[in-house]
């Protein structure tokens, strides 16, 4: 490693850089032992489909990975048509005859998924000169041992990488169980929210991997949104060990600040009659210390008998850019009641409760 740091810094000198941030950036590359770029689903079909996965391409290049890895539905049908897309997106990035061939490009390891085995055939793997792996496995990148496949791996020591649905790597849990460190990749084909909250449209365009870098003691995970060139969370930093990894899950409950208010508008709906909207600003961790993955939203209507209020529906509701940067989570989060949907004549009051990626609830605000 020393003689790496030299050499970096060295180079940087030579070319007259003095800035601090570089020299810092020479040190740490020095310091890793492998940078890996890991995604999943790029679903291509035909050359305009790439764009999201060359975007993907282009970050790990600029970031000098030393291996990508590719974790399934490499195509949307498995046709060979396809495959060359993937294989030009590929020549693109690494084989551009205007920016040059790269000396030394990153080693490439593709899984085929459900879609890509649709219509795949052995040959097919000509096109990528054998890097196609049919089930997975363990690979090492410069004495970095690790697994990857499509479905989620049986527990082990070896960290994991795997996908598994489409989650929104602002989900803490992605790092799941984080008893071990297996680590879900996300997709550059969009998010698909869990079953059973409401539906956002911008989850569509999100386009999501991860940055790896494995140092001798410990890897650091960025969390990367590939559309917005920027991580959509803070980077992990999980230490390897023989016996498996304990991750810290974070207790804390996200709060809505002081004084929130908690918005609600009647209105009509066409041909639906009266509804109710219910609307109120994100909670983000950089006001309240912890980010609000969801909300409980409850309708609640006087009892019969004049005691406490009954819940007489309930909605779970993700922000409409919960899978983006906090920075760009600052529209206000919002749904909707239809009055026919409550007991006839009461005069709902809602209750919205903020819950982490790990379940844990913040205080309730009413309005």
């Amino acid at each position: 490693m020393c003689r790496r740091l030299a050499v970096a810094v060295l180079a940087l000198l030579a070319a007259g850089c003095m800035d601090l941030s570089d020299i810092a950036s020479a040190i740490d590359d020095a310091r890793a032992v492998a940078k890996i770029g890991v995604v999943a689903h790029p679903e291509l079909s035909w050359p305009a489909s790439a764009s999201r996965f060359k975007r993907a391409l282009q970050l790990f290049r600029s970031r000098k990975v030393d291996a990508i890895v590719v974790l399934g539905d490499l195509t949307n049908d498995g046709y060979l048509n396809q495959y060359r897309v993937l294989a030009q997106a590929w020549d693109d990035v690494f084989r551009n005859p205007v920016k040059g061939i790269d000396p030394d490009p990153p080693r490439r390891i593709l899984m085929l998924g459900d879609r890509d085995r649709q219509n795949f055939r052995p040959e097919f793997a000509d096109a990528f000169g054998g890097d196609l792996s049919l089930e997975g496995g363990e690979f090492e990148v410069n004495g970095f041992r690790f697994r990857a496949t499509v479905a989620r791996p049986n527990p082990g020591d070896t960290p994991s990488f795997f996908a598994e649905g489409k989650p929104a790597l602002t989900d803490e849990l992605c790092w799941f169980p984080r008893t071990r460190i297996e680590l879900n990749a996300g997709s550059l084909s969009g998010v698909v929210p869990k079953a059973g909250y409401e539906t956002v449209k911008g989850a569509a365009a999100a386009s999501q991997g991860l940055l790896v870098v494995a140092y001798s003691a410990e890897l650091t995970v960025s969390r990367i949104d590939f559309g917005d060139g920027e991580s959509v969370a803070s980077d992990w930093t999980i230490p390897l060990a023989s016996e498996g990894v304990a991750g810290k899950i974070d207790s804390r409950a996200p709060e809505f600040w002081a004084d929130t208010v908690l918005r609600v508008v009647p209105g009509e709906e066409l041909g639906k009659g009266l509804s109710y909207k219910v609307e109120w600003p994100p909670v983000l961790a950089k006001h309240t210390g912890v980010r609000a993955y969801s909300y409980e939203v409850d309708a609640l209507v006087p009892t019969a008998d004049g005691g406490r209020e009954a819940v007489a529906k309930r909605l779970y509701v993700l922000s409409p850019n919960f899978c983006r940067a906090e920075s760009r989570d600052t529209v206000p989060v919002s749904c909707r009641f239809m009055a026919n949907d409550l007991p006839p004549g009461a005069v709902p009051r809602f209750r919205v409760t903020p819950i982490s990626s790990f379940g844990v609830r913040g205080r309730s605000i009413y309005n």
